[in-house]
């Protein structure tokens, strides 16, 4: 679309002269072609110096950038490297094939099952933790029950568990239980009071004690406290009363019984003695 210079009526691409006022357009076109001649010469202008710019700086730079020789930059590999470097390929080897050995050793020796021992001897026990590559140590504990005796009643660590080798294992086993209970017997009489230690195992030893403030034949004391677990084979000392009237009442009536035998056989004395004047008098 071409617009007129004159009237400023646009008009066809390719018209020659103006519809509204007949401008001849050819010498407009003219102008134009030359203006974008010159346009384009400048624009080559500026293309061509910053190639030659471009060229420049480029050449620069190779001309900075010094020169090998491609001899001297590669280093040459000799048989010493080469020996050195199989000899740490070898080396790391060793060491891989020493760090599995201990280690599947140490897996080994840290897991070792431990067996069950409760329920049997102690001989038995002992016997298994052995095979096992197991340490044990013995502790006892009291028991009543004779079946329990010798027999492994506890076990420090449990059936199946995993431990390492060596490692003590506390075994208890059963003893017999020897302590006794000490009964009351203070105020029993002695015939009761010796019934009921003889029925609690306990040993004991009697002493006597003359007083008139208890009743006879009654314990008044006992060396150890009623209800105090001794072993069986102490001795409890109780001391029972004697009371001295009965003693003087025996006198007594010992005294008597003298003294009435004196009487009777005095008195048959004398009958003797007059039997034997009368025979004479005859």
């Amino acid at each position: 679309m071409i617009i007129c210079p004159n009237c400023k009526t646009e008009n066809d691409e390719d018209a020659k002269f103006c519809k509204n006022c007949g401008y001849y357009f050819l010498e407009e076109n003219s102008n134009n072609q030359d203006n974008n001649k010159k346009e384009h010469k400048k624009k080559d202008k500026v293309k061509h110096k910053t190639k030659t710019k471009n060229k420049t700086k480029i050449k620069k730079e190779k001309a900075k950038t010094p020169r090998y020789k491609q001899s001297s930059d590669k280093p040459k590999s000799s048989i010493f490297t080469k020996i050195l470097l199989l000899f740490f390929i070898l080396l790391s080897i060793g060491l891989l094939v020493i760090a599995s050995i201990l280690g599947y050793n140490y897996y080994l020796e840290n897991n070792i099952e431990v067996p069950n021992v409760t329920g049997y001897t102690y001989e038995e026990a002992t016997t298994l933790l052995n095979t096992a590559s197991l340490s044990y140590e013995r502790k006892e504990q009291e028991t009543t029950n004779k079946d329990e005796v010798g027999i492994v009643l506890k076990q420090s660590k449990k059936a199946g568990s995993k431990t390492h080798e060596n490692a003590v294992i506390t075994l208890t086993v059963g003893i017999l239980d020897n302590h006794v209970t000490v009964p009351n017997v203070v105020g029993m009489a002695l015939e009761k009071a010796t019934g009921t230690l003889n029925k609690s195992g306990v040993s004991y030893r009697i002493e006597y004690k003359d007083t008139n403030d208890e009743e006879d034949n009654t314990v008044i004391k006992q060396s150890i406290k009623a209800n105090k677990k001794i072993e069986n084979t102490e001795i409890v000392t109780i001391t029972v009363a004697r009371n001295n009237n009965n003693e003087t009442d025996n006198n007594t009536n010992n005294d008597d019984e003298t003294s009435n035998e004196d009487k009777e056989n005095s008195t048959s004395t004398d009958e003797v003695n007059q039997n034997q004047e009368k025979d004479l008098q005859n």
